[in-house]
């Protein structure tokens, strides 16, 4: 998706404004007192729903979380949930049948890997990024054909680039952080590193940000996060982000490796994602298929290396194998023996794995973009 211009047209409209604009937006320079109603999660006792105007069709629109800590938690159990659910129908499937077999019985029997992201933001009454994201990429796989596919074209080419992550973000990718009220900070994420906060729990300033009008109020601020960071070794990456497909026969697959360190919100990682396509009755779709991910050496059967600022070493290992649309590795954190965890990767040290059929991938995550 074409969103870096989008994502600076955003902030070059929020930084301009001026006084001549007065007539054109309605300006607030206090909190907006304005109640809101919430639904309350049943799966998780600390989220909550709302909705803000944000041109969306869904009776919520935002999630609510008491902080960034419950916010990672909340992925790492919905992935458990997400895993469990598929293992549960994996045991009830011969292991021998084919991909398109498995298919048919998922089908067969109404069973999704998305069933426990869909529970919850039905539960929620949620209109979320996964979905719309869903939508359409479903609609552009249905217009491609065997050649080659412009990545920069694709929907699920989003910065956000994990569906169990995309369920706690409004459509717009946006998040409430905050135990009350009066401690309620808005957030709009444009990209890795670049955000919109509201403060003071300023609903008409968060309307405004949302629905892309700009405005001068002292509650808004832009966050710029690479500004803050510096390598600490030319010979070390901190940040990696590279999606691309490869194809082999009819075997054809997606490959989102991600590095990443954000200290403001404690989003630290190194992941490795595949999702798998088939074509069927003549329309390529997200297919179930065999497929092999992880986080290695470059081998594919040993740790890879990281290191701890660029300096201390340490080492991973993650690999796993199913039958799925997607699968994927990763490891995160938000400490190392006492400091902030900060994931360095050097060349030749640690490589993102990805299988389907005959695409067999071992590529250093040093050596990409």
């Amino acid at each position: 998706m074409k969103t870096n211009l989008l994502n600076i047209l955003i902030i070059i409209g929020l930084l301009s404004i001026s006084c001549e604009n007065d007539n054109a937006i309605q300006e607030i320079g206090t909190t907006d007192a304005l109640e809101v109603s919430k639904t309350q999660s049943s799966m998780f006792d600390y989220i909550k729903s709302i909705n803000i105007a944000n041109n969306t069709k869904c009776e919520n629109n935002i999630l609510i979380f008491p902080s960034w800590d419950k916010y990672w938690e909340t992925i790492d159990k919905l992935d458990d949930m997400i895993e469990n659910d598929c293992d549960s129908f994996d045991a009830t499937v011969p292991a021998d049948i084919t991909d398109e077999e498995y298919d048919s019985l998922a089908d067969a029997s109404g069973f999704d890997e998305d069933n426990t992201l869909r529970k919850f933001e039905t539960d929620l009454a949620f209109c979320s990024l996964r979905s719309k994201i869903e939508s359409l990429e479903n609609d552009w796989l249905d217009k491609q054909g065997d050649g080659d596919w412009n990545i920069n074209e694709d929907p699920d080419n989003h910065f956000i680039e994990d569906e169990t992550e995309r369920s706690l973000l409004s459509s717009n990718s946006e998040v409430i952080i905050g135990k009350s009220k009066d401690e309620y900070v808005y957030y709009k994420r444009l990209d890795d590193f670049h955000w919109i906060e509201v403060q003071k729990w300023d609903i008409r300033a968060i309307e405004q940000v949302s629905n892309n009008i700009p405005t001068n109020n002292p509650n808004v601020i832009i966050k710029d996060f690479r500004k803050e960071i510096t390598e600490t070794n030319s010979e070390c990456k901190t940040f990696v982000k590279e999606f691309r497909y490869h194809q082999n026969g009819s075997n054809r697959i997606k490959r989102k490796s991600k590095v990443i360190n954000n200290d403001w919100w404690g989003y630290k990682k190194i992941s490795a994602l595949t999702v798998g396509y088939k074509k069927k009755r003549g329309k390529w779709k997200r297919r179930r298929t065999r497929i092999t991910v992880g986080i290695t050496d470059i081998n594919g059967t040993s740790d890879g290396t990281l290191y701890q600022k660029c300096e201390k070493s340490f080492r991973k290992f993650k690999v796993k194998e199913k039958r799925r649309r997607r699968v994927k590795a990763k490891f995160s954190g938000a400490r190392y023996q006492g400091a902030s965890l900060i994931i360095g990767i050097q060349s030749q040290k640690v490589y993102g794995f990805h299988k389907q059929g005959s695409i067999d991938l071992k590529l250093d995550y040093y050596e990409m973009n």
